[in-house]
Order: C-alpha cells, then sequence, then structure tokens
C-alpha cells in the first residue's frame, strides 16, 4: 500500500474513532440530561401540588391547563391503596417493597418505567414516587406520569443532530486528510526525486526546509549528506587530477635523466665522445643515477612517513646548533643564487624533536626559500615559548598566492615551473614530506605570504609531554 493510502487511512481511522466516541459519549450525556430535566420537571409538578395542598378538584384543573404535557397523576395512601383519582377498583402501584420503603424513609423514586396509566390504560410511561407526610408522618405518596413518547421524540431529535454532525465531521475529516495525506506525500516525493537526482551523480541539490518537524529534520540531513558527497566527488576529482600529475611528473622526472643517461651511454658505447670528454661524460651518468636514487628515495620516504612506518627519537637538543648546522650545509646554494641565508636566535633555544628529522624538515624548508628567492634575504629564527620551540624561515621571494597555500604541501606540486632548480628541489616532494614529518612530530605549520613580496613559515614544535 502506498505512503498516501496509510496516511490516509491512518487519519481517517483516528477522525472516525474520535467521532464515534464523542459522539457516542455525547448522545448519552444528552440522554442523561433529557431523562434529568423530564424528572426535575415531574418533581417540580409534585412539590406544587403538595405545597399547595390541592384537592382533587385542583389537581383536575391543573391537568386541564397542562392537557399538551399528557401528564398522569394519582395519590397513594400509606398502604399503596390509590385514593386519587377516584376509582372502585383496588388499584395498587407497580412498586417494589424496597422501593415503598424507600419512600416511607423519605426519599422519592425516580423515573420508574411503566406500561400503564393510573386509570388502567395501557402505555409506555415514565413515573416519579414523591413520599406524603403530614405533620411528620408517612400519609403515602403522589405519582407522576408522563409518556415516553415525549421523551423518545427528543431522544430521536438528539440522534438525528448527532448523525448529522458525525457527518459533517466525517466529510471534514476526510477532506482535511485528504489534503494533509497529500501535503506528506508530495514532501517524501521531493526527497524521493532529490535522492534519484543523488543517484545519478547529481550532488548539487539542496532542498529548502522550515526547521518545523522530523521531515524537515531529514531533509536537513539529506542536504549534509548531499554536501559532503559534492565534496567527496570533488575530491575523488581533486586526487584523481593529483594522480595523473603524478603520473606526468614521475614520469617527466625521470625520463630526463634517463635520456641524459642514455645519451651518454650510447655515445661511450660507440665511441662517439672523445677522450677528452669521457671523464664529464662519467660525471654527468653519476649525477643524474644520484638524481634518480634521490627522487626515489624522496618517495619512498614520503610513504613510510604517511604511513607510520618510521620511528621517532625524540630528545631535548640545542636548536642554536641546529640552525647554525643547516646553514652552514646551505650557504654555498644560498651565494650560488645570490642569497643572504642567515639565523638568529637565543643560545639557550632547545627543541624537543627527532634530531635528524628536524634537520630534515629545515633544510627541505630552507631549499624552498631559496629556489624561490633571488639575491634577497633569507632569514631562519628560532625561540622557544612556553614549553614549544618556534622556527620561522622568512624569505623575500617571490611569494604564494592565497590560492597555492594549501596546495603546496601536495606531492609533487610546484607553484612556479619556470622558477623550478634543476639541481635542488628538482622532485616537488620536499614540502610534502616536511609537512609529513610535522605532522609525525604533532607539530603545526602556519604560511603568512603576499605575492612578490616574500613567506614567512611558522614551525611549531611542542615540548616534552608528561606521559612520553
Amino acid at each position: 500500500m502506498k505512503y498516501f493510502y496509510q496516511q490516509l487511512v491512518g487519519f481517517l481511522s483516528v477522525v472516525l474513532v474520535s467521532v464515534v466516541v464523542c459522539g457516542l459519549l455525547f448522545y448519552n450525556v444528552m440522554t442523561n440530561k433529557i431523562f434529568l430535566q423530564r424528572s426535575q420537571q415531574l418533581f417540580g409538578y409534585a412539590k406544587a401540588i403538595l405545597v399547595h395542598d390541592l384537592t382533587a378538584d385542583e389537581i383536575n384543573s391543573s391537568l386541564s391547563l397542562l392537557k399538551d404535557e399528557h401528564l398522569g397523576v394519582a395519590i397513594f395512601d400509606k398502604d399503596n391503596k390509590m385514593t386519587y383519582p377516584a376509582t372502585v377498583l383496588n388499584v395498587k402501584s407497580s412498586l417494589t417493597d424496597d422501593e415503598l420503603q424507600h419512600l416511607q424513609d423519605g426519599s422519592a423514586v425516580n423515573m420508574k418505567q411503566t406500561k400503564h396509566n393510573f386509570v388502567g390504560e395501557a402505555a409506555d410511561l415514565v413515573t416519579i414516587y414523591y413520599p406524603i407526610f403530614k405533620n411528620q408522618t408517612y400519609n403515602g405518596f403522589l405519582a407522576i406520569s408522563s409518556p415516553l413518547s415525549r421523551i423518545e421524540t427528543e431522544m430521536a431529535e438528539l440522534r438525528n443532530s448527532i448523525l448529522v454532525g458525525f457527518s459533517s465531521a466525517a466529510v471534514v475529516g476526510v477532506i482535511l486528510s485528504v489534503l494533509f495525506a497529500n501535503y506528506q506525500t508530495r514532501r517524501i516525493n521531493r526527497l524521493r526525486k532529490a535522492t534519484h537526482e543523488i543517484a545519478e551523480g547529481n550532488y548539487d541539490i539542496s532542498l529548502p526546509t522550515q526547521k518545523r518537524d522530523e521531515f524537515d529534520d531529514l531533509v536537513m540531513d539529506f542536504n549534509k549528506m548531499a554536501e559532503s558527497l559534492q565534496k567527496s566527488e570533488q575530491e575523488i576529482e581533486r586526487q584523481e587530477n593529483l594522480r595523473r600529475q603524478l603520473m606526468m611528473d614521475v614520469a617527466h622526472e625521470m625520463r630526463t635523466p634517463l635520456t641524459t643517461m642514455n645519451g651518454l651511454l650510447e655515445g661511450l658505447i660507440h665511441h662517439m665522445i672523445p677522450e677528452s670528454r669521457r671523464e664529464r661524460s662519467l660525471e654527468l651518468i653519476t649525477n643524474e643515477t644520484q638524481r634518480l636514487i634521490r627522487l626515489v628515495n624522496e618517495n619512498l620516504d614520503y610513504e613510510k612517513i604517511r604511513s607510520d612506518q618510521i620511528v621517532l627519537v625524540k630528545q631535548n637538543f640545542s636548536g642554536a646548533e641546529a640552525l647554525q648546522n643547516v646553514v652552514d650545509q646551505l650557504q654555498e646554494l644560498a651565494k650560488n643564487k645570490g642569497n643572504d641565508l642567515r639565523c638568529e636566535c637565543p643560545e639557550d633555544f632547545t627543541v624537543y624533536a627527532d634530531y635528524d628529522r628536524f634537520i630534515q624538515i629545515l633544510v627541505n624548508m630552507t631549499k624552498n626559500a631559496n629556489q624561490f628567492t633571488d639575491k634577497g634575504h633569507i632569514l631562519i629564527k628560532g625561540w622557544n615559548e612556553d614549553s614549544n620551540a618556534i622556527v620561522q624561515i622568512i624569505d623575500d621571494g617571490i611569494g604564494i598566492s592565497k590560492k597555492e597555500v594549501e596546495a603546496i604541501w601536495e606531492r609533487f606540486y610546484k607553484a612556479d615551473v619556470s622558477r623550478k632548480s634543476t639541481k635542488y628541489g628538482e622532485s616537488g616532494i620536499g614540502l610534502a614530506i616536511v609537512h609529513s614529518l610535522m605532522k609525525s612530530h604533532h607539530g603545526t605549520i602556519q604560511t603568512d605570504s603576499e605575492l612578490g613580496k616574500g613567506t614567512t613559515f611558522t614551525l611549531t614544535f611542542p615540548g616534552k609531554q608528561e606521559k612520553e
């Protein structure tokens, strides 16, 4: 069964059951009220007769005025014999001994149904019995009867009114149920249609929500899912582009030295290279071989770091000495590009890290700064802040755009291919290794850069924790 019909049946069931139950309760209440009103009316007549101590003629006169009421009045003595209206017959009431005792105790008997009136004519009646006391002595009782048909007529009118109300409520309930079920079904169909769009691969979809009920909560969750799928699709596409770029870059990086080595080897084999240039050719082959080995080692190193296959041996050491070692190691490289490389830090500057990996991080970062700086200044600063060690590499090179800040940590990414050095940083993997090593140290990297003005990298190495 479709959800629309399920909703419709559910709503109609609730409406109909509610209307029927309420109708029955209302009918029962109103029926009791009709009997109560008639009973109070008859008791009122009885009290009026007794209070005014009406004679038989006065009672007959009063009944003629109330002929439309079709009332019957009878008076019984204490022995349950009818004394009014006068008759030669020995007429007694149909009251039981308990009911007679009830009257003698001063309590009335309310709305007893009888099958005959007080003159012997058969009829369906309702009768009340009211005790008569004179000088606080029980002297009989007064009986007043009314046709049951009068009450039945009022009850029939009440049933007809309830039936009309029931029918009207049922019609309105059906209409409202159809409208509400259709409204809910439309909301589900809208979500279903959007789900089909997702299944077809269209993740750029968002449904409006009013934040009113669980359906809107479901729509909000759906929108979040669609947004996540869209981001995942974009990330998959980006990763696929990176994979293709990676394959092209690896092929390019390996093709250049392999082509050079192949040409030199063929020249040597076929004696096409003069004797005076043989030594230089062998030197070039060695350099290109080392370049290939470095490329392979860097990729292996990167994968080991990413898969947590390296073990860091952390220790406290002199940061000032380590920074000076990096400057001494790369000073010649900086001079070749006309750059001024120096370090600046207090003598008591200390770092808690793996010493070899710390040097590797600083070397890669400094090489990167040197690669994109010409005839400028490169400054390595270090200081302690609380228990952390802060290191900054500051250059006044070409800078990095905001768009490229996140991408520079990708493997083989090159911010400016035209400025790529063929001797240093040729693999494009140095910053990716730095990023992974900083993660392994639970450290952070902050990049502040402006195109044409330079870049500042801030590396934060956390201090030794108690649990370590």
